[in-house]
């Protein structure tokens, strides 16, 4: 590579690390190194300007503009053959659909990213991916698996050492918790985000952890703090003209004034929240300003205008849906939203595996998820002679899980396999039925009951369980969970 090559190269570099600072500066030079690259037919730094000028565009929300560049982009590297960059590519196209409210195209190309990612090793695409998979799931309403999912890129990037995506997933899961009134643990969550990015001067997330601190404070009705918190964002928002934020610290502060019975000063607020919002927003906060604006107007007794308000909350909600129907609608031409589930599903728990499983623990029968369904239908095929049984054991927590597994292989003999089926079940195939088996299930099941659960710090429940002969176990997962 010669001297001016190696030169543009470097200001790529520096370019990309100053992109969510000043995008419009970033936006002008990389376009001016493309231009550059183009002449000295250097391919490789034409993608890796266009990926930089994609990035700006998505800063500035530009998602038309973005998707575009990074296609030409991919073209680009396609003409090369070549493999690098393709997680990241496949994470921006993610990016830009994302920002378009295409959510089910966003995930296909998430779950690309991951899978690519996983395969060349590249640790904080993986992140970017499981975060950007747990946001499809908690905007298409299924809080519980974006909780998981966020709760595993916190561990991946606890795991790697990368504290600025470690704080980022953090935020996200406290969004998570949040949704499922879970204000004490969103509060924790958001201590070890703080902790995380205190070396990352980002004001976004900065004020995104005030904002959701308010939340939580207002869901414990601690409304001295809440206020502290709410007031803070807000002012870290204004000050730095962060629009999300700017709106949803108005949707904050106003159900702050909904608690104290203020509901005046909360419809000037929301009013505010709705003015700021209609210049960016998708539907996503529109529809959450307009259900509020109802409550508010309920509470002041003025019916007609809590009607007008629940009707723009109706009509936001369902241009939302709508969209989503229709992205599930063109991605079943290429695969069906329940394929792309299973396979986000399993890419998960492979590297859930990776990185929540001590190998010192040394389960030599625990197996991969994979391995232990193809077992699983070589021992169905047995028919009458078949010599087997299934126990599953089910919790949210998945440390009560890895506990829970630890237990049952103790109980286990050469012939018996346990496997992690899904964030919240562990499944043991015994090689054993009838008598013997109902004796190893009632075992277990009194060990669980008796184990000291909160010696390791969990205030829980014991996990559920279930028993099944061979032949009346489902085939797959999906069956297992719609029984």
């Amino acid at each position: 590579m010669d001297r001016s090559q190696l030169t543009l190269e470097t200001q790529l570099l520096q370019l990309k690390q100053q992109v969510d600072k000043d995008p419009h500066l970033v936006l002008a030079k990389a376009q001016q190194c493309v231009e550059e690259a183009n002449t000295m037919m250097n391919t490789k730094a034409v993608i890796h300007a266009l990926i930089i000028i994609s990035l700006c565009h998505w800063h500035l929300m530009d998602y038309r503009k973005g998707l575009k560049t990074i296609k030409e982009a991919l073209t680009r590297l396609n003409s090369i053959d070549s493999d690098d960059h393709v997680p990241e590519i496949l994470h921006i196209h993610a990016l830009h659909f994302w920002g378009q409210a295409q959510y089910y195209s966003a995930q296909q190309y998430w779950i690309n990213a991951l899978e690519q990612s996983a395969l060349t090793d590249e640790i904080e695409i993986q992140i970017e991916s499981l975060i950007g998979l747990g946001n499809v799931w908690r905007i298409t309403n299924e809080p519980q698996l974006a909780r998981s999912t966020h709760e595993l890129a916190v561990t991946v990037a606890n795991n790697s050492r990368i504290n600025w995506l470690e704080g980022k997933a953090r935020i996200l899961l406290a969004w998570d918790h949040y949704l499922l009134n879970q204000f004490v643990d969103m509060l924790s969550v958001l201590d070890g985000a703080s902790e995380a990015l205190r070396y990352h001067d980002d004001k976004t997330w900065q004020a995104e952890i005030w904002d959701f601190r308010g939340l939580a404070l207002l869901g414990l009705e601690r409304i001295q703090d809440a206020e502290e918190a709410t007031q803070k964002a807000h002012d870290l928002a204004v000050k730095h003209n962060l629009m999300w934020m700017k709106s949803h610290s108005y949707i904050s502060r106003a159900r702050l004034e909904l608690l104290r019975k203020d509901p005046q000063r909360a419809a000037q607020l929301l009013a505010q929240a709705e003015a700021s919002a209609t210049t960016f927003d998708n539907g996503e906060l529109l529809s959450q300003i307009c259900f509020q604006q109802s409550r508010v107007a309920e509470e002041s007794g003025d019916y007609q205008a809590a009607l007008n308000a629940y009707k723009k909350y109706r009509q936001y909600s369902l241009q939302m849906l709508r969209e989503q129907t229709l992205r599930v609608g063109n991605d079943k031409a290429r695969a069906s939203k329940r394929q792309m589930e299973q396979r986000a599903r399993k890419l998960i728990n492979r590297i859930r595996r990776q990185h929540e499983f001590d190998p010192e623990q040394q389960l030599t029968q625990m197996v991969s998820e994979t391995y232990w369904w193809e077992q699983l239908v070589m021992c169905k095929t047995e028919l009458k002679r078949a010599n087997h049984s299934v126990i599953i054991i089910k919790h949210e927590d998945s440390a009560v899980l890895d506990i829970s597994a630890e237990l049952a292989h103790s109980l286990c003999c050469r012939h018996d396999l346990l496997a992690r089926l899904s964030p919240n079940r562990v499944a043991l195939l015994l090689s054993e039925k009838d008598e013997p088996a109902h004796q190893v299930y009632y075992c277990l099941e009194q060990m669980l009951a008796i184990y000291p659960w909160q010696r390791q710090g969990l205030l829980t429940e014991a996990p559920e369980m279930e028993f099944y002969d061979i032949l009346s176990f489902p085939f797959t997962l999906d069956q297992l969970e719609d029984n």
